[in-house]
C-alpha cells in the first residue's frame, strides 16, 4: 500500500511540474539593436500579432484569409508630436502590450513620447491607432 501511495504521489507531482514548465513558454525574443522590423505577439490572443517598422511606425496585423495568412496595414492617426529628426537612423517606435487585457496596446515614438492606442472601427472591425493626448 505504501508503494502504491508513493507512486501516486510521485505521478501527481510530475504532472504538476510538467504543467508549470509548459505554462512559462517564452513569447519574446532578444531583438537585434539594428533591426528594422519586429513581430509583436500577445499572450492573450493570436489576433493580436503585429509587424512593426521600428523606424517609421508603420504597423500591420497578421490576419487569416482564404489563401493563408497576410499582413493587413493598420492606419495611424496623425499625431503632432510624432517627429523624427532628419537623417536619424535607427529604431524609434515600439509597441507595448498589457498581459492582462487587450485594451492595453500602445504604439510610442520613443524620441518624442507621441503615443497611440489601438482601437477597432465599429463599422469595419479594422484596427487603427488613435492618438493619446500628451500632457502639457
Amino acid at each position: 500500500m505504501k508503494k502504491l501511495s508513493a507512486l501516486l504521489f510521485f505521478m501527481f507531482f510530475s504532472v504538476v511540474i510538467f504543467a508549470q514548465s509548459n505554462s512559462n513558454r517564452q513569447t519574446t525574443t532578444t531583438f537585434p539593436q539594428n533591426g528594422k522590423y519586429e513581430i509583436i505577439t500577445s499572450s492573450l490572443a493570436f489576433r493580436y500579432t503585429f509587424l512593426l517598422n521600428r523606424e517609421n511606425g508603420d504597423t500591420w496585423q497578421l490576419v487569416s484569409t482564404s489563401n493563408g495568412y497576410e499582413w493587413q496595414k493598420i492606419y495611424k492617426n496623425t499625431n503632432p508630436l510624432d517627429k523624427v529628426p532628419e537623417n536619424f537612423k535607427g529604431a524609434v517606435y515600439q509597441i507595448t502590450m498589457s498581459g492582462v487585457v487587450a485594451k492595453g496596446m500602445y504604439l510610442t515614438n520613443t524620441l518624442t513620447g507621441a503615443t497611440w492606442t489601438l482601437y477597432s472601427d465599429t463599422n469595419t472591425g479594422k484596427l487603427f491607432w488613435g492618438i493619446i493626448d500628451f500632457p502639457e
